[in-house]
């Protein structure tokens, strides 16, 4: 016993050593280059992968409060060459632990897939689980870190930025690199990302994120809208924020409703026609514009309003999942997982066939529109005689 006693302290002891001795991995920081962000294209001289990284410059840039920045791009077979062949750029190793953003060329995206080249991505020891994926709308992915900012800022972190702050928008789905690969490895639930393209304001540019790129296995297969991505993540239970704009009686767009909160159930139900997924939302919403001036004259108008929100709702819910149903057979919405988890034998049935039954689904929505409060005022601005 006191042997193992005094062996216990040696070992602590020396545990204690090590510990106040520093990291055995420890780096100079001016030793890396560390890396914002990634764009990846084909390079149209040879077809081959085209790398281009945005790194921080660590001495400053033009102001002493702010970081630098620049791109460099590199061609080559994999990944894993590119990156070690930077080296040579930029003589200094890639430190990829503060990388915020990958961004795919839709060309890549669509006729390469994108398993090879995030493959290594999730490999390596010092990246991060976290990422944000983007396709770009551009021609190429490069364009998108290229840009020279209105902000004088990092790219990357500009985009990661948004990306936490699209809550408040709901006009792009927020997808981490995890998540995105989790999708592909599912079976009854496809990879979407947004889509990333360069808004011209003027004479200045600003990158925009907008829209959704549906994916089929690893391949994208198609798009959808800022207003078609809004009412998807309402299918998905995913909207966490954002505007429901509301017409009046004759179609004109006139009440603005803020999403507070909302809540999706979907429900399969096995019928004589098949499968019937029933969709249910419950969404509290604020009154936040009123377009006339004859306003909420009283309670039967905003009970009007919910109404109108309410068919709306339903009716875009049901069209964009149609769209996907039908154009890109592309269950992005999660329909298959929930019926394996529901209905496990009837997805024995159908799980190696699922891209042809998701197309043959038949859905119901149902949707409720509370608007719990209107602002500030309970009456519109009216005008004088």
């Amino acid at each position: 016993m006191i042997q193992v006693k005094r062996l216990l302290q040696i070992l602590i002891v020396l545990f204690s050593l090590v510990a106040i001795s520093g990291c055995w991995n420890y780096v100079e920081v001016d030793d890396l280059s560390i890396v914002a962000g990634v764009a990846i294209d084909k390079n149209p001289a040879d077809g081959k992968l085209l790398l281009t990284v945005e790194l921080i410059d660590t001495k400053g840039g033009t102001k002493q409060t702010q970081a630098g920045y620049k791109t460099i791009s590199l061609t080559g077979d994999t990944m894993f060459e590119i990156v070690r062949n930077m080296i040579s750029m930029t003589g200094k190793k890639l430190f990829w632990s503060h990388a915020k953003v990958i961004i795919i060329s839709e060309e890549v995206a669509r006729s390469d897939g994108v398993i090879r080249f995030i493959d290594w991505y999730t490999r390596d020891t010092e990246t991060r689980a976290d990422v944000f994926i983007f396709v770009s709308k551009e021609k190429t992915a490069r364009e998108i870190l290229d840009l020279q900012s209105t902000m004088e800022s990092i790219t990357s972190f500009e985009l990661a930025q948004m990306m936490r702050d699209e809550k408040y928008v709901s006009s792009a789905p927020t997808v981490e690199i995890w998540d995105f690969i989790d999708k592909l490895e599912s079976r009854g639930k496809c990879a979407i990302a947004p889509l990333v393209y360069i808004h011209q304001n003027d004479t200045t540019s600003s990158e925009r994120v907008n829209g959704t790129a549906v994916f089929s296995k690893d391949r994208m297969v198609g798009t959808l809208s800022e207003e078609e991505s809004k009412y998807m993540l309402f299918a998905k239970n995913d909207i966490k924020g954002g505007v429901l704009p509301v017409n009046d009686e004759t179609g004109i767009p006139t009440f603005s409703l803020e999403i507070i909160s909302n809540e999706t159930k979907i429900k399969p139900l096995l019928t004589n026609e098949g499968i019937q997924i029933q969709i249910n939302t419950v969404t509290h919403t604020g009154l936040d514009e009123v377009m006339s001036s004859n306003g909420l004259s009283d309670f039967q108008s905003q009970k009007a309003i919910e109404q109108r929100a309410e068919e709306e709702l339903e009716k875009n819910i049901l069209k964009v999942i149609y769209k996907v149903q039908q154009e890109y057979r592309s269950d992005i919405f999660g329909f298959g997982e929930i019926i394996h988890e529901q209905l496990p034998k009837t997805w024995k049935e159908m799980d190696d066939t699922w891209e042809n039954e998701f197309s043959k689904l038949k859905f119901t929505v149902q949707s409720k529109v509370m608007i719990d409060n209107s602002a500030r005022t309970s009456r519109s601005i009216r005008i004088g005689d």
